[in-house]
C-alpha cells in the first residue's frame, strides 16, 4: 500500500485544557464560538471557520511497548473523509507545548510503514518491530472546530467529547485543545483564561496516547514521580529556567486527577511537584526578578497550603495511628481518636477537592504556565537570562552548601524552628541537585551528586521525622486541649527514640558536608 502524499514533518504547537462532562454545553455554546466574522468586544475572536466530526483513531505499537519507550506513537485516524496516519513524539518532560508530528493521508485504515519510515519513527522499523506491530488500543469521539483568529494569531479550537477505549475498558474524554496555525504562542494562553472567566477549565498535561497506555496498564488515575531533568551546560539560565519549571510544571498537572479522586500518592506528587517549582523559582530569583513573580508565588503557595492539611494528616495516620491501632486494637480512648482524626482527614480532602476545582485554581495554573514562558522576566531586560547555566548554577549551589554546612555543624543543640528551617534549606539543595545534576558531565561528578543527594535525602527525611514528632501534640488534641481519654497512653517519643533520629541526622550532615562538591572539576 502507498500513502496518498509524503509524510509532512512540522511543530505542533498545542495547548491543552480539561473539563467536566456537565460543562461540555457551556463551551461548545460560549459566545466567543457563536459570532462567525464579527469580531467581539473587548478585542474578541473572529471565527473564520466550523466545522464538525466524529473521529475514530487507532494506536499502534509492539506488544512490549517498543515504540512509547522510544518516546513515539503511532496513530491511524478514521476522519470521515478518510484516513490519515500521524507519528507524533512523545511531549517533552520539559515542554508542555511543542512536540514533532508527521502526517499522511492512507487509502485504506491500515498503517504504511513505509511512509513512515521518512519519519522519526524510521530507525525503529526493524523486521522484529514491524512484524509486532498491532493495535493496542483506540480513541473515540465526536470533535468541534473552530478557526479562530485573534490578537493576530489564528488558532484551532478542538472540542473533543467522547471515550478512550481499550478492550473491556473505557476512559471518558473531555478536552479542549488549542493548536497555533500561526503568530505568537502567547495567544494560546490568553485566549484560554478568556474562555476559563466563564467556563471551567484546568490546563491538562497529557496526550490522549499517553492516557490510552495507561488505561491499558490500569494506572490512569495512579500517580508520577518527578522524571530526571536534563540542563545541559551550555544551556542559558533562562532556558534552563524553563526546563525544569516544566518537569515541575508536569509533576503537578500529571497527577492532579489521582488527587481529585482523593488518592494519597497522587496528593503527594501533587504537592511536591509546586515544591520543586518554587524551589525552581528561588534558584533562579535573579533571572524570574519582575513584578509578576510576586503574584505566582502567592498563589503556589496557597495552593500549597490547601493541600497541605490532607497530607500530613496522612503522614500522621499511617505513621502513628495505623500502628498503634494494630498494637492495641482494644484501647476505646483510641478508637475515639482514630474516628476523630479520619473526620478530620475526610474534612482536609474535600478542602483539597474544591480547592483545585475552584476558578482560583484553575486560573493560577493558566498564570504560572504562562509566566514561565512569557512573563515579564522574558522582556530582556536581565543580563543574565542570556548567560550559560553553569557559572549560575555552581555560584547558587555553593552559597546553599555554604549554609547548609555552617548551620548543621551545631545540629544538636538547634532549636525545632532552627531544625526546619535547615530542612527546608536541605529540601531546595536536593531539588537544585537534580535539577543540575546532568549540567556538569562526568563519571566522578555524576558519583559525587548521588551521594550528595543520598545525603541530602536521609537529612530531609531525618528532619521530617523530628519535626512531626514535635507537631504530634496537636494532632493528638485536635487543636485543642482535651484530647480523649485513651485506656493505654499516647504513643510516647522516648529519649532514646529522637536521640537515634538525631545520630542519623548527624551522619546523613556529616557525608553531605564531607562529599566533594558535584559542579566542582
Amino acid at each position: 500500500m502507498s500513502a496518498a502524499n509524503t509524510d509532512s514533518e512540522f511543530k505542533e504547537i498545542e495547548l491543552k485544557l480539561v473539563f467536566e462532562p456537565a460543562d461540555a454545553f457551556k463551551l461548545s455554546a460560549h459566545p466567543f464560538f457563536a459570532n462567525t466574522a464579527r469580531v467581539l468586544p473587548r478585542c474578541g475572536p473572529r471565527v473564520l471557520e466550523t466545522k464538525t466530526r466524529e473521529l475514530i483513531s487507532v494506536y499502534y505499537d509492539t506488544p512490549d511497548d517498543a515504540l512509547r519507550k522510544a518516546g513515539l506513537f503511532l496513530r491511524v485516524r478514521n476522519t470521515g473523509a478518510g484516513f490519515v496516519q500521524t507519528v507524533k513524539t512523545a511531549r517533552g518532560d520539559s515542554e508542555f507545548l511543542e512536540r514533532d508530528e508527521w502526517e499522511c493521508n492512507l487509502s485504506s485504515d491500515s498503517p504504511d510503514l513505509a511512509a513512515a519510515e521518512e519519519t522519526a519513527l524510521g530507525p525503529l522499523l526493524s523486521d522484529k518491530v514491524r512484524a509486532a506491530l498491532d493495535r493496542r488500543f483506540e480513541t473515540r469521539f465526536h470533535r468541534q472546530t473552530f478557526l479562530v483568529e485573534y490578537e493576530g494569531s489564528l488558532i484551532e479550537v478542538a472540542i473533543d467529547q467522547g471515550d478512550i477505549v481499550a478492550g473491556e475498558k473505557r476512559s471518558r474524554v473531555c478536552e479542549l485543545e488549542l493548536e497555533l496555525k500561526s503568530g505568537d504562542r502567547a495567544a494560546l494562553f490568553s485566549f484560554a483564561k478568556r474562555l476559563a472567566e466563564t467556563v471551567p477549565l484546568t490546563l491538562g498535561i497529557k496526550t490522549k496516547a499517553e492516557r490510552g497506555f495507561d488505561l491499558l496498564d490500569g494506572r490512569e488515575a495512579d500517580f508520577e514521580k518527578a522524571r530526571p531533568v536534563e540542563i545541559p551546560a551550555g544551556e542559558t539560565c533562562a532556558e534552563a529556567f524553563r526546563i525544569a519549571a516544566r518537569n515541575c510544571m508536569r509533576q503537578a498537572l500529571v497527577n492532579l486527577p489521582g488527587t481529585r479522586a482523593g488518592h494519597a500518592e497522587a496528593l503527594h506528587q501533587t504537592r511536591v511537584g509546586l515544591r520543586r517549582l518554587r524551589a525552581a523559582i528561588s534558584l533562579f530569583s535573579e533571572v524570574v526578578e519582575g513584578p509578576q513573580r510576586q503574584h505566582i508565588a502567592e498563589e503556589l503557595k496557597w495552593i500549597a497550603g490547601q493541600l497541605g492539611p490532607a497530607r500530613d494528616l496522612d503522614v500522621f495516620i499511617s505513621d502513628i495511628l495505623e500502628p498503634h491501632r494494630a498494637a492495641f486494637p482494644d484501647d476505646p480512648g483510641w478508637e475515639s481518636i482514630q474516628a476523630r482524626i479520619l473526620r478530620s482527614r475526610a474534612a482536609a480532602y474535600n478542602a483539597a477537592f474544591a480547592a483545585t476545582g475552584s476558578e482560583r485554581f484553575r486560573q493560577a495554573l493558566l498564570d504560572v504556565g504562562a509566566w514561565i514562558e512569557f512573563g515579564d522576566w522574558t522582556g530582556g531586560g536581565n543580563r543574565l537570562a542570556d548567560e550559560p547555566v553553569a557559572d549560575y548554577a555552581s555560584a547558587k549551589l555553593a552559597k546553599l552548601r555554604r549554609s547548609i554546612v555552617k548551620t548543621g555543624k551545631h545540629l544538636g543543640s538547634l532549636s525545632i524552628p532552627e531544625r526546619h528551617r535547615l530542612r527546608i534549606r536541605a529540601k531546595r539543595m536536593r531539588y537544585g541537585s537534580e535539577f543540575f545534576g546532568a549540567t556538569f558531565g562526568g563519571k566522578g561528578r555524576a558519583k559525587r551528586c548521588a551521594k550528595a543527594l543520598a545525603a541530602l535525602e536521609k537529612l530531609q527525611d531525618t528532619l521530617g521525622v523530628l519535626n512531626d514528632i514535635a507537631n504530634r501534640q496537636t494532632f493528638m488534641n485536635g487543636g485543642g486541649d482535651r484530647p480523649e481519654q485513651a485506656m493505654l497512653p499516647m504513643p510516647k517519643v522516648y529519649p532514646s527514640e529522637e536521640k537515634t533520629l538525631m545520630k542519623k541526622a548527624k551522619r546523613a550532615y556529616a557525608r553531605f558536608a564531607e562529599t566533594k562538591p558535584f559542579w566542582k572539576a
